[in-house]
Parts: C-alpha cells; structure tokens; sequence
C-alpha cells in the first residue's frame, strides 16, 4: 500500500512539471521564447514626438538598450534613419509581470547632443514599459511590450 503511494506521488510530481513546461507558467513568473520592445525615437528634449507633431525629427543612429534588474542589458538595437529601432531577445529570462519584481526599461545610451547641438550633451532617456500581449508565431511564445513614454535623465 505504501509502495502504491509512493509511485502515486512521483507520478502526480512529473505531471505537474509537465503542465509547469507546456504552460510556461512557474513560481518565478511567466517564460517566454523570445521578448520584443518596439521603440520610436525622436530627436526632441524628452525623445517624444510631442508639440512638434509629426514634424518632429527623427533620432537617427541612437543606441537603445532593454535593462532589465540592476541596469544589465537584456537586449540592444541602433535606430534606423527613421529612429525606429525593434529589441528582441533570443531567450527570454523569466519576468514576473508584476512591480516591484518586473523593473525592465528602455534606456537611450546616446547623447542627445548628437542629434541636435542644442539639446543636453549629459544624461540620458528613459522609459518604463508596459505589457501589450502575447501570440504565437510558429511555436514561440513572444511577450510584446511597448515604452510608455520617454523622459530626460540628466544622470546626476
């Protein structure tokens, strides 16, 4: 009987991993196969289209980086010539969804100043993101998230 019990428990063990696997939910979080951030940048005070509208110039060539934690980069993209950039991961670590635990950002690691002469040649942007959704793509598990909006960090 006890043997019965046993191999109950050992069986109902491996199950329940099974379905932690398939489900990619676990006690850590959600997983995910890959992690992507759409970013539009703009040459601006704050990185944002703002007042300017679509007028507004576009940040061409900036370094965007995902940090995730205590600033380790996750991820990193250069803007293309319209100051669009996509950072994506290969594997995505394991992210609660829910502050304090998911502390992901998006930090611009170049100088305003190189944009435009006239902005600040110290400190940087950055953004906090927001979860947009989930799909699937041919067996991959993809979380979208999207800045929600940049500011200036004078990096004091």
């Amino acid at each position: 009987m006890a043997l019965k019990f046993i191999v109950l428990v050992i069986v109902a063990a491996i199950t329940l991993q099974m379905a932690e696997a398939q489900s990619g939910v676990n006690a850590k979080g959600i997983t995910f196969d890959l992690f992507g951030v759409p970013v539009t940048l703009y040459c601006t005070p704050d990185g944002n289209m703002g007042n300017f509208g679509p007028a507004a110039p576009p940040f061409r060539g900036a370094e965007v980086q995902l940090q995730c934690g205590n600033s380790e980069i996750i991820a990193n993209s250069t803007t293309n010539s319209f100051g669009i950039t996509y950072l994506v991961t290969e594997a995505a670590p394991v992210f609660s969804f829910f502050p304090p635990q998911f502390n992901c950002k998006i930090v611009v690691d170049t100088k305003l100043s190189s944009c435009n002469a006239t902005l600040p040649f110290i400190g940087f942007l950055e953004s906090p993101l927001e979860f947009v959704g989930t799909y699937l793509q041919k067996n991959l598990k993809i979380a979208n998230f999207s800045p929600t909006g940049f500011s200036y960090n004078p990096g004091l």
